[in-house]
């Protein structure tokens, strides 16, 4: 019977520890678990929503990137193929009637622009039998930078205009284009082209609307000798150096430098994407290249 009692009062003491410390959490235990998850869960959540703007800021960047090439790279190919380019595009532009409005003309050059021989098969006038043997007719062709306006249909701050003038509006008619005359058949030639009569009527789409508009901050595009600056107006993120080494009206214009600078502002919100601590301008997609003019018209050495 003595034996048994130590027993009997072990498991009794153990059954006291155990509701001891079966208490649970005190509130000051309650409170501090309570703050550290909320720290680990918040810095897991701002991590999270980090890494998802970070994607879209990058998704953004791309696009804007590859937009400013494809754009550039069409600008270069149209050049490509000119045969005079003007100095000064302003000039020229000052007498199309029909130019874009609150634009800056960049760039100015007449091209050459195929014909379908087939158009004209049935005609036998002494204009049809010239674009036969040239099978080309020229083409003025102007690019300018326009700002866009807060809640234009535009995405970016600003776009780029292709205007062109082209011979003929209906070429199965020989319906010349109103204010066109043919820089070849006149005796100013290309140098001091003029239109005919006091209306012209081209086309002037859209080539980009991403494109940024001037920034004090990032200073203005130089041009490397013997580039000059085919524009008087302040631009920093549409600019062609053209090369001119000629005099007089009849400039030597062998190749130009065209300087293109995107926007990443979101389309649809007009906000720019900023990247982390850096700036905006620092992440902006800027690209530049040299266009080699194939063909040279009324060149003066």
């Amino acid at each position: 019977m003595s034996s048994h009692l130590p027993s009997v009062t072990l498991t009794r003491w153990l059954l006291q520890r155990t509701k001891t410390n079966r208490r649970g959490f005190t509130l000051a235990e309650l409170l501090i678990a309570i703050a550290v998850g909320s720290v680990i869960i918040t810095s897991m959540l701002y991590l999270v929503v980090e890494l998802l703007g970070t994607n879209v800021r990058e998704e953004r960047l791309t696009q804007a990137q590859q937009d400013t090439r494809r754009a550039l790279d069409y600008i270069s190919r149209d050049a490509r193929e000119a045969v005079f380019v003007y100095a000064n595009p302003a000039a020229v532009a000052a007498q199309l009637t029909d130019a874009p409005a609150d634009s800056i003309p960049v760039l100015a050059f007449w091209r050459l622009k195929p014909i379908n021989i087939g158009d004209i098969a049935g005609c036998t006038t002494d204009i049809c039998e010239t674009l036969r043997v040239r099978q080309n007719v020229y083409d003025l062709v102007v690019y300018f930078h326009r700002p866009n306006n807060p809640g234009d249909i535009w995405s970016g701050p600003g776009r780029i205009i292709r205007y062109e003038l082209t011979n003929y509006s209906d070429l199965d008619d020989q319906e010349v284009t109103e204010g066109y005359r043919d820089p070849s058949l006149t005796r100013d030639g290309f140098a001091l082209w003029t239109p005919d009569g006091n209306t012209t009527r081209g086309s002037k789409p859209v080539l980009a609307d991403f494109i940024d508009v001037h920034n004090d901050d990032l200073g203005d595009v130089e041009c490397p000798a013997p580039f000059l600056p085919a524009t008087t107006v302040e631009s920093n993120n549409f600019f062609v150096c053209v090369r001119d080494t000629g005099a007089g009206a009849n400039p030597l214009n062998q190749s130009m430098s065209v300087f293109l600078r995107g926007s990443t502002v979101e389309p649809g919100t007009g906000t720019a994407v900023i990247f982390g601590p850096t700036s905006r301008n620092s992440s902006l997609p800027t690209i530049s290249t040299e266009v080699l003019v194939r063909g040279r018209i009324e060149r003066q050495l």
